[in-house]
Formats: C-alpha cells, sequence, structure tokens
C-alpha cells in the first residue's frame, strides 16, 4: 500500500469535484508546487489500473521510448492513485516505470468513489486517445447513462460544445452493422452521416450501405443517392428512380471527365459547353482524330 503522506488537500477541492473530476487532475498536473507537497512513493507493483479504463491496449515501441527517458530523468509528474492504488492518472507512466526497472514512483493519493473514477476514465479517454467517431459517441453515451449526465453537463465536463455532443451521440441512431463498421474502420463518419436520414427506410439504407462497402463510396455520392431516392418519392415516379451502382458510375465517369454525365433509360450523355470542352472529353476518351 501507499505510504500515505496525507489525502491531497487544498482550498476549493469541494468546489472542484462539483464541477468535474477532471478539473481537479487537471489543476494537480499543472500545479508542480502543490504535487511536489503532496507526492508519496509507492511500490510500482502494488498498484492497480482504473478497472474503468477504457483503454486496454498500449504501443510497446512508445512504452519502450518512455522507459529509456524515465531512466535518465526518473519520473517528473507523480502518477494520480485512489486509497485502493488503483491508477486514476498515469498508467502509462506507470508500465514505462515497470519496463525502467523502477521498485517506487512518485504518487499522489486521492480520496474518489466509484462514480468518480468511472467519469474520470471516460473523460481522459474522450480527451487524449485519438478515438473513432462511433467510439466518442459510445463514451458520451456511458457518461449520460452510468453517471445521469445530460448533454450540456457532458459538454462542460469534456469542453466541447453540445451540439457537438449532440451531433456525435446521433450516430447511435445508426443500425448496429453500421456503427460495427465504423468501429472496424471500414467506413468513414462522413460516409455514414448521410444514412441517419434514412433510417426509418431500413431496405434502401442497407441498399446504400452496401454500395459504400463494395465500392468505397465518398460522402457526396452516399448524399446524392439519398437526394435521388427521395426525389423519386416526391414526384412518385417510382420508375425512375435510378439504381445506387448507376448513379455511382455517373459520379466516377463525371469526375474522370470533368463533365455533367447522366446514364438514364438506356442513354447516356455527356454534357460539354463548347468545341474545345467537347475535344477535351473526346481526348480524354481516346477518341481523337490522331488515334
Amino acid at each position: 500500500m501507499a505510504k500515505t503522506k496525507g489525502k491531497y488537500n487544498f482550498k476549493g477541492l469541494d468546489d472542484i469535484f462539483g464541477e468535474s473530476v477532471s478539473d481537479i487532475i487537471g489543476v494537480i498536473e499543472n500545479d508542480k508546487e502543490k504535487a511536489d507537497s503532496n507526492k508519496t512513493m509507492v511500490d510500482v507493483n502494488s498498484l492497480i489500473a482504473n478497472p474503468y479504463q477504457p483503454r486496454k491496449t498500449f504501443e510497446d515501441d512508445e512504452l519502450k521510448e518512455l522507459a529509456e527517458s524515465i531512466k535518465i530523468h526518473g519520473i517528473i509528474q507523480p502518477v494520480i492513485i485512489n486509497t485502493k492504488n488503483e491508477i486514476v492518472a498515469g498508467e502509462r507512466r506507470t508500465r514505462a516505470a515497470k519496463l525502467a526497472g523502477l521498485k517506487e514512483i512518485p504518487a499522489i493519493v486521492l480520496k474518489l468513489d466509484s462514480n468518480q473514477m468511472e467519469e474520470f476514465a471516460i473523460i481522459e479517454n474522450i480527451q487524449r486517445v485519438d478515438l473513432l467517431d462511433i467510439e466518442e459517441a459510445v463514451a458520451y453515451k456511458k457518461l449520460s447513462a452510468n453517471l445521469k449526465l445530460k448533454q450540456e453537463e457532458i459538454a462542460s465536463r469534456v469542453g466541447k460544445s453540445r451540439s457537438h455532443i449532440a451531433n456525435i451521440m446521433r450516430l447511435l441512431n445508426l443500425p448496429q452493422i453500421v456503427q460495427d463498421a465504423m468501429l472496424q474502420r471500414k467506413i468513414t463518419m462522413g460516409q455514414a452521416k448521410p444514412l441517419l436520414s434514412i433510417t426509418n427506410n431500413e431496405d434502401l439504407l442497407n441498399s446504400i450501405f452496401k454500395q459504400i462497402l463494395e465500392k468505397d463510396l465518398t460522402a457526396r455520392e452516399v448524399e446524392q443517392l439519398i437526394k435521388n431516392s427521395n426525389s423519386s418519392k416526391t414526384t412518385g415516379q417510382e420508375s425512375f428512380v435510378k439504381k445506387p451502382a448507376v448513379v455511382y458510375m455517373e459520379n466516377k465517369m463525371m469526375r474522370r471527365l470533368g463533365t455533367k454525365v447522366s446514364i438514364d433509360n438506356g442513354k447516356l450523355t455527356i454534357r460539354y459547353s463548347d468545341d474545345d470542352d467537347l475535344n477535351r472529353v473526346l481526348e480524354l476518351l481516346g477518341l481523337t482524330d490522331d488515334d
């Protein structure tokens, strides 16, 4: 157990906890004088990872690099632990210290309950780890569900706008299969976000989602597919709805030729503005007189 020198205590502690546990961590980490006066040495092997820590993997090369630095300079910033020797902040430093062969490391002990431990683990993950958008959305959901926080409170805790929180959390309205694809980096937020407008049309959503996976549609192409579908519903001309594959090919040809292209009812239409533009398109198609 820690050789306790006394709980970290200074004016305003209760007020800071009233705001967010992450705030007090920031105060401690940025106030070297207070940190130095309240740190104690603990057995590095007695420390336990935060049970709520979402981050489970650490890059070996980064840990080895940090371990080499610790061998030379020691641990400059104390880790922060609770009274159970669970790591609140500094798990990466702790792992590197073990690699460096240290037996003891400096630590500051805080009295935290399970809710505060969970809150900090989630918030630290959001602020310090390069999360995917869908991972960020899941983290916000945990803050909302587990700690009963409203979006305004989450925004205050993580230092982001309420609109950002709301927009990211909307991704959780997508079918699980789409969310899983985002987690697996198969599709991006840009590709997935337009699908939110058709969550009430499962067949269309699944069709376009399949196109995204098979043809790596851009966000603009996904939006166009949805727009064409909505337009067909408005006009009632279901027979003229273009298949996703047709719209994909139109967009592909437009990018290649740099002009409007339409595939409709057995016709391929390529627009050009003047004779020079026509010659440019013909040259791109390999149809110039030189051939």
